[in-house]
């Protein structure tokens, strides 16, 4: 008999790092709720309460807890941007669309690399490339610009790769989905605006020196693996698979109690291998230090403040998927069943994505590519007229096909 509850790992116990949070929260959330919603993200009412029922602004606030005023709303947009980004992904007319999903993937890095000159139909698009050309001009380190578009490169390929399983139904096996859920994740960018946020401009050195990226990679595991805890509940009854908790039950053949505590175990490694790389860090002089004492509040708030979230939105646990903050036990979702509603409704959200992907594709096209299709558009329009002209001279008289 399947088990009707399990128990969350406590991972906020876990975590030896102080949960700090931002001054300027609000307005600057409020304003940057205003701001994305401005790009018709939103299809109806009920999506933009259920969007901001999140409060990623208070993310941010978590996450970014030393961003001045002006850095802080570039960040709030930057979330925003990201998880309405994200949530178009996981929604049913792309979840399983490879060629739909690399569209978007090539407008979002096409937004990036070209923030003042590249035009779009798609709204997070053009989202992504205003908050990112204003991040920009208040003074984005180069290093900082370079690691940002690289990181977000990666993210793009590693949604493609899982959407590409998506469609073949195939589930990964622990290495190998761990290894992409540090991309898919996006806490690499979110990193990297971490720099942006703080005003950093370290030195290429020390984001290749192995213990600094010890550190990454488990601030990173930590909020992926946390993310997949507390999100496992509503993805496995809308039947999505490219979860952690998922991946160890299919791979273990264990329930899922058992797989939250080893993931909630795993989180405990993260934390203690983190606080050993730290305390086992070089010096690179003494304002450098700083900049890397700066950098590690950032990974390290990124791990306590988005466990914190996780607990406090509404994006995880609401009304109808709760859990009990005494015990950390949570109901069981049964699946969901489409419904003839459900059906018509997916069949026209995809009809939209097909009409914004024919804009993709259209503003994609080349001058070049445009310029050689007239010319040979011309060219058997010509051909046409001429034939038409001479065909009764050149064609020879035919007989009646019956006699009489």
């Amino acid at each position: 008999m399947s088990p009707s509850t399990f128990r969350l790992p406590d991972l906020e116990r876990a975590s030896p790092f102080p949960l700090r949070d931002n001054k300027h929260y609000q307005p600057a959330a409020s304003i940057s709720n205003e701001w994305i919603a401005s790009y018709g993200i939103h299809p109806n009412e009920a999506h933009r309460k259920g969007f901001e029922s999140c409060v990623f602004g208070l993310l941010v606030s978590y996450c970014y807890p030393h961003a001045d005023e002006k850095r802080f709303r570039v960040l709030c947009d930057f979330i925003n941007s990201l998880f309405a980004f994200d949530d178009l992904m996981d929604e049913e007319h792309l979840v399983r669309d490879v060629h739909g999903t690399k569209a978007v993937m090539d407008i979002a890095m096409n937004a990036l690399w070209h923030p003042e000159t590249y035009q779009t139909d798609f709204q997070v698009g053009q989202s992504i490339q205003d908050f990112w050309g204003r991040a920009i001009k208040m003074g984005c380190a180069p290093g900082t610009q370079r690691r940002f578009l690289e990181y977000m490169d990666h993210y793009c390929r590693a949604v493609l790769e899982q959407v590409t399983n998506r469609s073949k139904n195939h589930i990964m096996d622990v290495e190998s989905f761990t290894r992409m859920r540090r991309d898919t994740g996006a806490l690499k960018i979110c990193f990297v605006m971490g720099e942006f946020g703080l005003g950093l401009d370290l030195p290429d050195e020390v984001f290749e020196h192995p213990l600094i990226q010890t550190m990454e990679n488990c601030a990173n595991d930590i909020v992926v693996l946390a993310n997949d805890v507390y999100s496992w509940n509503i993805e496995q009854a809308q039947g999505h698979t490219a979860n952690i908790i998922t991946v160890l039950m299919n791979q273990k053949d264990i329930p899922v109690q058992e797989a939250m505590d080893i993931v909630g175990q795993e989180v405990q490694k993260r934390f203690q291998l983190y606080s050993l790389s730290k305390s086992q860090l070089p010096s690179w002089g003494t304002e450098v230090d700083k900049g890397v004492q700066s950098y590690a509040t950032v990974l390290e708030d990124w791990a306590i403040g988005s466990i914190r979230w996780s607990l406090e939105s509404k994006r995880y646990f609401t009304k109808s998927a709760p859990y009990d903050p005494k015990t950390l036990e949570v109901k069981i979702l049964p699946k969901e069943q489409k419904t003839a509603t459900d059906l018509r409704t997916a069949k026209e959200q995809k009809t939209a994505t097909d009409l914004r992907t024919v804009k993709v594709s259209y503003s994609k096209v080349s001058q070049t590519a445009l310029v050689w299709g007239s010319i040979w558009l011309g060219w058997l329009f010509f051909t046409g007229i001429v034939v038409l002209h001479l065909a009764p001279h050149l064609l020879p008289s035919r007989s009646p096909m019956f006699s009489s």
